[in-house]
């Protein structure tokens, strides 16, 4: 994990905007990477990203002959 920022779900949201209970859902729902650290709760700085990425759901090609 060498670099690798950790923060908790409140730096988390206030870095990106996201809500922190949307944060805590997600981490909850296991659909986050996070770590329990002494109680607490940490998240890699790019852990939004990598589920939005993970998650984004791509169109279908469409054809000139559907529209």
């Amino acid at each position: 994990m060498d670099g690798i920022e950790l923060l908790s779900s409140r730096q988390l949201a206030n870095k990106s905007g996201w809500p922190e209970r949307r944060i805590r859902n997600l981490i909850k729902a296991k659909l986050l990477r996070h770590i329990w650290i002494g109680g607490s709760i940490f998240l890699p700085e790019d852990a939004l990203p990598e589920f939005i990425k993970n998650n984004m759901v791509e169109p279908y090609p469409i054809s000139k002959q559907q529209l």
